[in-house]
């Protein structure tokens, strides 16, 4: 079956993406809330190209922009897999993410990565990737409280015999 997701599927995001997103997260070792929250940052939507200022398109649901195309398409995926498949859409962007943060070695500087690319990092381009980032990040730390906030509410109370006790060595 493979790993549950920690969040529930959202407006545009289905239960098939959430899916995805679990698996993407397991298979890359990448934050699943992380994957959610620049999900919720790019607002794409499978199908969807958006054309960029220098002529390249993000694609789908985690925005997969043209430049990765050829890189991908070593392994037989496509654009228009890209572009309308949503596992594999997902999987790229856990992979970018992954890619970004082993040549980073930060989550914040991957995030800005998957924005703005991992070289050339100008000052504006830079002041853009920070500001997209900040955005991610503050998502991210949200889905952790909702996520924590449910686990508290439905995790049963723990009582005075058990608090002191250690389940791992209980009998029964």
């Amino acid at each position: 079956m493979g790993p549950t997701p920690a969040m529930p599927p959202w407006g545009h995001v289905t239960q098939e993406a959430v899916q995805c997103i679990a698996q993407a997260s397991a298979r890359y070792q990448v934050p699943e809330l992380l994957m959610h929250a620049v999900l919720r940052k790019e607002g794409g939507r499978m199908g969807q190209a958006v054309k960029n200022r220098n002529g390249t398109y993000d694609l789908g649901l985690a925005q997969i922009n043209t430049s990765w195309v050829e890189h991908f398409g070593r392994y037989g995926v496509t654009r228009e897999s890209l572009q309308t498949d949503t596992c594999t859409n997902l999987y790229a962007s856990g992979y970018i993410l992954r890619r970004n943060f082993n040549l980073k070695r930060n989550w914040t500087d991957a995030i800005i990565a998957y924005n703005i690319g991992p070289n050339q990092w100008t000052p504006n381009r830079y002041r853009i990737g920070v500001t997209y980032a900040r955005d991610v990040i503050r998502y991210w730390h949200e889905f952790h409280d909702q996520v924590n906030s449910k686990a508290l509410v439905s995790r049963p109370p723990v009582t005075a015999s058990q608090s002191g006790s250690n389940p791992a060595t209980r009998d029964g």
